[in-house]
C-alpha cells in the first residue's frame, strides 16, 4: 500500500522521463520500463533494444504516453502517466 504522495511521485518521475523524451531526440522504439525489486520501483528509459528486463518488468511505448497539447505541440498525457503510476502504487 501507498500513500497519495508516493503517488503522486510516480507520477512527477514518469511525467519527467516523458517531458525528456519529448524535449530529446525523439526516438519512435523508445520505451520506459518499470520494475519492483525489493519494494523498491525503478524508472529506466531507453530503446527496447538496450532495456535489460526481467520478469515482472513492464515495458511502455513512451510514444504512447504524448499527447497533442495546445497548438498541436506534443506533451506528456497526464492521464495515461496517471494510469501507469496507479497500477504500479495503490492508496492505503
Amino acid at each position: 500500500m501507498s500513500t497519495i504522495q508516493e503517488i503522486h511521485a510516480l507520477e512527477q518521475s514518469i511525467y519527467d522521463i516523458v517531458q525528456d523524451y519529448i524535449d530529446g531526440d525523439y526516438n519512435e522504439d523508445d520505451v520506459l520500463a518499470i520494475d519492483r525489486r525489493h519494494g523498491e520501483i525503478t524508472l529506466t528509459a531507453d530503446t527496447r533494444e538496450t532495456i535489460k528486463t526481467r520478469k515482472g518488468t513492464e515495458v511502455y511505448p513512451l510514444k504512447e504516453l504524448v499527447c497533442a497539447g495546445e497548438h498541436f505541440s506534443l506533451e506528456p498525457d497526464g492521464d495515461k502517466i496517471s494510469e501507469v503510476a496507479n497500477s504500479w502504487l495503490f492508496l492505503e
